[in-house]
């Protein structure tokens, strides 16, 4: 998403950004928050660990009794936005339904304006879901496949997608055609033609995974979904690990059904995802949950959820405001850069085997140990080293995923500047 970062930061010191939102606590009450929009002029070069460190120590609250690798489970939310959090949590528990049924709904759709601004779109083509995974399976299940129709996808794509359209193979509205992606491709051209090649005349939807939650492959949706659209194919994008971790336009993705997370790079509370779809695709959407009364026309059609949880949605705009603060730019150069050490420190141990594309990925990365599974790798990590990651499937011995926050620094990836903690683990391992 475009940022503006510094024409932002002035109008922030002003007060501007909340003039819009009365209703709404927002993260630049530096009274409550003891925010300083001066902490953030800095260029922040990714290796300026001076510069990380202070927003660390002085925006983060995290536990110091072990090192976080597993930022791709959701992120940690910056102290602004977790007391703005926990504020409009007292505001809707102590006023009740009155809230609830008369100030909520304005506050809720002014949240949703100031969201589809920062998506570039019109807050006619977004829902808030609770997830990436809500979102998706909408999109999926409310496509308007016909019996015949196939849909590509690939190993590295998010399991619970995949499940989605094999649910529906199985129930014979569309029939699956998955292919190996390789692991560490060199170009974005090599990508694009993975799916060229295997297009069939009855292909009519790619799944794509912006960056895989298995080994954090970037793939280039706009590449990808133009060479489609050309074909009469669309696509469905899972962007849920992209929003807040890579530059992007969500309109210049050219691809009309995306779904995102606000809870992993974003640093909204737990429970905010994001359905996008472009204005003139919305009437052929079948609903997935129950609604007569909303127009054919209308994305809220999609968004018949019952009560959804009044807080979370409430902080959007405060989340958005400090990731706009940090800047998109400077948050993916420095997620890249740490990713970049210790990989640079495993990559060429014979017994240590790299299932990421380093310069293809930003946070996210993986690896595996010979001989070794995944799952013994990462309790090892955690066991005696405090270091927590995470195994993901991948093939029959799965990979160890890794993946640092804007709040670590680099002696959580690097110890002492010489050797990588899940590299002394791997030795250590290795000589059991």
């Amino acid at each position: 998403m475009k940022q503006g970062r510094k024409k932002f930061l002035k109008q922030l010191g002003a007060g501007l950004f909340a003039a819009g939102l009365p209703a709404i606590p927002l993260a630049a009450d530096a009274d409550e928050s003891g925010m300083d929009t001066i902490d953030f002029l800095d260029e922040g070069l990714p290796d300026d660990e001076r510069y990380w460190k202070r927003i660390a120590r002085k925006y983060y609250a995290v536990a110091d009794d072990y090192i976080n690798l597993e930022n791709g489970y959701y992120g940690i939310q910056p102290k602004p936005v977790l007391q703005a959090f926990q504020k409009n949590i007292i505001t809707a528990n102590e006023q009740a339904a009155r809230f609830a049924r008369k100030d909520y709904p304005a506050i809720a759709a002014a949240a949703k304006k100031e969201l589809a601004a920062f998506l570039e779109v019109s807050d006619e083509e977004i829902i808030i879901t609770r997830n990436a995974t809500e979102a998706l399976n909408i999109a999926i299940q409310g496509y308007p496949f016909k019996p015949g129709d196939e849909v590509m996808l690939n190993q590295l794509d998010y399991f619970s997608m995949i499940e989605a359209f094999k649910m529906l193979e199985t129930r014979g509205q569309l029939k699956v055609n998955a292919f190996e992606m390789p692991l560490l491709p060199q170009s974005d051209d090599e990508i694009v033609e993975q799916y060229r090649k295997l297009i069939t005349a009855r292909t009519k939807v790619i799944l794509l995974t912006h960056v895989s939650n298995i080994n954090g492959l970037i793939i280039p949706v706009a590449k990808i979904a133009a060479m489609a659209k050309a074909k009469g194919i669309d696509t469905i994008t899972d962007s849920a690990h992209a929003l807040g971790q890579i530059p992007f336009s969500l309109p210049q993705l050219s691809s009309d059904f995306v779904g995102l997370n606000l809870h992993k790079w974003i640093g909204n509370p737990v429970g905010a995802g994001v359905l996008y779809i472009k204005k003139e695709r919305i009437k052929e959407m079948k609903p997935l949950f129950g609604d007569v009364a909303a127009a054919e026309s209308s994305i809220n059609k999609l968004a018949h959820f019952g009560t959804t949880p009044f807080a979370v949605i409430m902080t959007i705009p405060d989340s958005i405001a400090f990731h706009r603060m940090m800047g998109l730019d400077k948050i993916s150069k420095r997620l890249h850069y740490l990713k970049t050490i210790w990989i640079n420190a495993v990559k060429d141990h014979p017994n240590v085997e790299m299932v990421t594309p380093a310069d293809l990925s930003c946070a996210i990365a993986s690896f595996r140990i010979k001989n070794k599974s995944a799952a013994e790798v990462a309790d090892y990590l955690f066991k005696e080293h405090k270091i927590f990651t995470v195994a993901r499937q991948l093939g029959k011995q799965g990979c160890v995923r890794v993946t640092p926050g804007i709040y670590n620094n680099v002696a959580d990836v690097q110890n002492g500047g010489q050797e990588v903690p899940v590299m002394q683990s791997a030795k250590s391992l290795l000589c059991k």
